[in-house]
């Protein structure tokens, strides 16, 4: 059912700063009537009123409809920006600008949100300084990427980079392999400080694999967002603890990664599903960057491999197991005791 009619009112009333006015009038059509531009408005004048909380609700129920519209984008990073959410504000002021809302205010709020983010994550004024990949360095690492893991068409661009700067690519799934491959590309601009005798591993890029039902669009949900979360945690992690990762380290959680399972560890392998020379890249540099997959493990699993080893653990996993991530799998450990 369309609304036109009391369009023209109710964006008259908006230059009025009448917005309950707005409110009124559009709660007073069923709910099951409203269009995407009668949501669009009513959360508008919801965001006006300062009742961020209910505007984000009402956005997120058009999030369909709203995917390429940068207007969408700008009304959920407002009310996430005076929900105290200014790294997620940010992320959704970047794509308003990157879907064409290129407004002056969308562009202030944008530097807003980046500025009170550094200072949340630095503690300090100052400009980020992160380290990089060379543009020869992003065409090696996409090339191996699209070799060896598939072709990809989406990226999860970061908007905050304060050391290094992680993008998450995204390679759907496909008939010969169906599920998900997210793959880092950016923790590798760093060299991690590795024992002597390990030359050669001081580059690294992460990735993890999905099952085709996971979420991607819901992304506000910690029960879809953990693994990519995990991605940028473990990225970081060697600069921030000034350490290094490989194969078979674990990094705990201490508890459950979300309320949808109760894996609390990430343990570090070679991308098992995939061919042999999938685990090194060759820089233009002649260095390495070596790919690791993220496997999660009950504590119970965790706690096995400390006491014995990652290649003992691995004796009790079949190789469907560490395909990809399997909420219900069950516990190797615990089956056994």
């Amino acid at each position: 059912m369309a609304h036109d009619s009391i369009i023209p009112r109710l964006k008259k009333w908006h230059d009025e700063d009448e917005h309950q006015k707005i409110i009124d009038a559009i709660e007073g059509i069923p709910r099951n009537t409203w269009d995407y531009e009668l949501s669009s408005l009513y959360a508008r004048a919801l965001n006006n009123m300062e009742r961020y909380e209910e505007a984000l609700k009402i956005l997120l129920d058009i999030e369909e409809a709203g995917r390429e519209d940068g207007v969408w984008y700008f009304r959920v990073g407002y009310a996430l920006y005076y929900m105290d959410r200014k790294e997620d504000a940010a992320e959704y002021f970047q794509k308003a600008v990157d879907y064409g809302d290129d407004d002056e205010d969308t562009r202030y709020l944008l530097k807003l949100s980046l500025e009170a983010v550094e200072r949340k994550r630095q503690g300090r004024s100052g400009e980020y300084n992160p380290e990089l990949y060379r543009e020869e360095d992003v065409n090696c690492i996409e090339s191996h990427i699209e070799k060896y893991f598939g072709k990809f068409k989406n990226v999860f661009h970061e908007v905050v980079s304060p050391d290094i700067h992680v993008d998450i690519i995204i390679i759907e799934p496909v008939p010969e392999r169906s599920y998900y491959v997210l793959v880092t590309s950016g923790m590798g601009a760093h060299r991690m400080h590795v024992p002597g005798e390990l030359k050669g591993l001081e580059r690294a890029e992460l990735m993890v694999c999905l099952p085709p039902e996971w979420d991607l669009q819901n992304l506000n949900d910690e029960n879809c967002y953990w693994p990519l979360r995990w991605l940028k945690i473990m990225a970081r992690l060697p600069i921030e603890q000034n350490t290094w990762l490989g194969w078979g380290h674990t990094v705990p959680n201490g508890g459950p990664f979300a309320d949808n399972t109760q894996f609390t560890t990430m343990m570090l392998l070679n991308p098992g599903a995939f061919e042999e020379n999938s685990c090194e890249c060759i820089m233009p540099d002649g260095s390495t960057v070596n790919f690791y997959q993220m496997i999660p493990l009950y504590e119970e699993e965790a706690d096995y491999k400390i006491q014995n080893s990652a290649e003992k653990l691995l004796e009790f996993f079949s190789d469907e197991d560490l395909e990809y991530v399997k909420l219900d799998r069950k516990n190797v450990i615990r089956k056994r005791v």
